[in-house]
């Protein structure tokens, strides 16, 4: 079942002396139970393009669709506040829809038990490691229980071991919980490693140049896919691509 839909997208940026056309004719389908990673040359566009899901900026042309009871939005940076608990972290977005009902407080806790960190609710971010933060932030994002989660570049900060280990942590969470989730990523092994599809965009204006399926669903964690057969061919294939841009700066 089609959840979300860009169709013939656009989007420009105005100056007082100049108009930049960031996206062109943009369109992309995203199912039901998909793991979707977008990824393309430095500058593109990529996290505009979540901007326009998320409804926090609206396309110039085209149209966004989506069928969803909510959406979630994980950050480069975990953005957890230093002053708060973890447990007051986790439901900060349900103090702010005013839903922090006996109900959804059990749904965190149950999370957060079934992902090693209730244990942690009572501590301060600067007492947990790096990949308990991600954790952490991703339970937040979970907490408002949204059908779509929204990921830009969520590893970035993390140093390359950590990067592996969350990066298996938050697709096993995804998976469990049955999300739908479009991650943003400048990393082609993270792509190849978390996703069904992967939508391949070209330098800005951006579009769509390949929708490369991974083949590798059947395989049950990102850190077993990179030991897959299929993975180098499928890295040197999308590496070219990339590097094959005008403008591209990747590698």
């Amino acid at each position: 079942m089609k959840i979300l839909q860009l169709k013939n997208v656009s989007k420009a940026f105005y100056t007082k002396t100049q108009e930049t056309l960031a996206i062109k004719d943009l369109s992309l389908t995203v199912n039901k139970g998909e793991f979707v990673s977008i990824i393309g040359p430095s500058g593109c566009g990529k996290t505009t393009v979540l901007s326009l899901i998320a409804g926090l900026i609206a396309p110039t042309s085209g149209t966004v669709w989506h069928n969803t009871q909510g959406i979630g939005y994980m950050l480069q940076r975990d953005h957890l506040f230093e002053w708060r608990t973890i447990w007051k972290n986790v439901t900060l977005g349900l103090e702010i829809n005013k839903t922090k009902t006996a109900a959804n407080c059990q749904y965190v806790e149950n999370l957060l038990k079934k992902y090693g960190l209730w244990d942690f609710a009572k501590h301060y971010p600067p007492q947990l490691s790096g990949g308990m933060r991600q954790r952490a932030a991703l339970i937040r994002t979970l907490a408002t229980n949204p059908d779509l989660l929204l990921l830009d570049e969520p590893f970035s900060a993390l140093d390359f071991q950590t990067r592996l280990a969350v990066c298996d942590d938050v697709y096993k969470i995804i998976r469990s919980e049955n999300k739908t989730a479009v991650l943003v990523t400048h990393d082609i092994s993270e792509a190849i490693s978390m996703s069904d599809r992967i939508l391949v965009l070209s330098s800005r204006p951006s579009s769509v140049i390949l929708v490369h399926e991974t083949g590798l669903s059947d395989i049950d964690t990102p850190l077993k896919r990179r030991e897959s057969a299929q993975f180098a061919p499928q890295f040197e294939m999308l590496y070219n691509l990339l590097n094959s841009q005008k403008g591209a700066n990747y590698g």
